[in-house]
């Protein structure tokens, strides 16, 4: 191979390590090292060479803000390198497909950013990580990788960063896209892919990084909310505010009466996992935005880079549309 593939470790399960072979939930997430991590796969070596970092070591459900500015500067800086042919990222994956979408709006290149982890930690009875870490390195080789922005990786599938989503939580197929599908599969060493992206990213995305980005907050909707739930949010100054509504986003009245017509933006998401959240009349009333397909927590990620300048209404509207 003429180039390499820059691998980035950041901790979560697949570095993790239990009491037991049998230790399935109770194990510690980031023990070990990526170098500890990569040293016993068989055929990694196939597809080197490799340039290793180890970016952190924790649980994925800890990572900040500052961390997503830090490791999107970091992968920008190894994709700017002309001997660096992609980058694969082992993740925790509680927070996985939120790394994922951050980084496929603000790094800017056409090579494979593959990021992947596993649900069950090194030592443990049918370990999934090794073979997702082989197959991730397989898919960062594979030509048709290019320009599909970031990747994820895991069970044998690829799946594309805006749309996956983890739905299960211990099985190992937990990771999909409830509204598209898998992008792809991972099978004989190669990725092949039967989708592409066709929201804008990487390459295509108007989104940088500073050091601070605005705070946007979700508040989650449920039966018997009460307006001291949105009070307390409100309080505290967001930036902006994602609403995860029920059903097709419906927002109790009681929360609808405290968050129309703010000086903030406002989006209306929806809790139930997959679908549309599309304009409806109310909508103009109360001066709120729609997600469309994203996820509350991807949302609230389009929304903290949007605001980084300032934006008119028609502005976002096309945001949500675009990304």
């Amino acid at each position: 191979m003429d180039t390499k593939i820059a691998l980035i470790g950041t901790g979560g399960t697949i570095a993790g390590q239990g009491a037991s072979d049998t230790d399935l939930t109770g194990y510690t997430p980031g023990i070990l090292s990526l170098q500890d991590i990569v040293a016993d796969i068989p055929g990694m070596r196939d597809y080197g060479p490799y340039a290793a970092t180890q970016f952190a070591n924790i649980e994925s459900s800890d990572i900040t803000v500052y961390q997503w500015i830090k490791l999107a500067k970091t992968v920008q800086k190894c994709v700017d390198k002309d001997d660096i042919g992609a980058v694969v990222i082992t993740h925790g994956t509680d927070s996985m497909e939120e790394t994922a979408y951050f980084l496929h709006l603000t790094v800017h290149t056409d090579k494979p950013i593959i990021i992947t982890g596993s649900m069950r930690p090194a030592g443990a009875i049918s370990a999934d990580g090794p073979l997702n870490l082989l197959q991730a390195v397989q898919v960062a080789r594979t030509p048709e990788s290019h320009g599909k922005g970031v990747l994820v990786v895991l069970n044998g599938y690829i799946d594309g960063a805006r749309d996956v989503t983890k739905m299960n939580t211990t099985n190992v197929a937990t990771f999909g896209s409830p509204n598209t599908g898998h992008m792809g599969i991972v099978q004989d060493g190669m990725a092949h892919f039967y989708s592409v992206p066709v929201r804008k990213h990487t390459m295509d995305s108007e989104f940088g990084v500073e050091q601070d980005l605005p705070r946007v907050d979700i508040l989650t909707c449920y039966a018997g909310i009460e307006e001291v739930m949105g009070l307390a949010i409100l309080a505290t100054n967001p930036a902006g505010l994602i609403l995860t509504g029920l059903g097709h986003g419906t927002i109790p009245q009681v929360i609808r009466n405290i968050t129309k017509n703010l000086s903030i933006p406002v989006v209306r998401a929806s809790r139930t996992g997959s679908g549309i959240v599309s304009k409806v009349p109310q909508d103009e009333d109360a001066g709120y935005y729609v997600s469309d397909s994203l996820s509350p927590q991807k949302a609230r990620i389009l929304l903290m880079l949007a605001l980084q300048k300032e934006r008119t209404a028609n502005d976002l509207e096309r945001i949500f549309k675009e990304y």
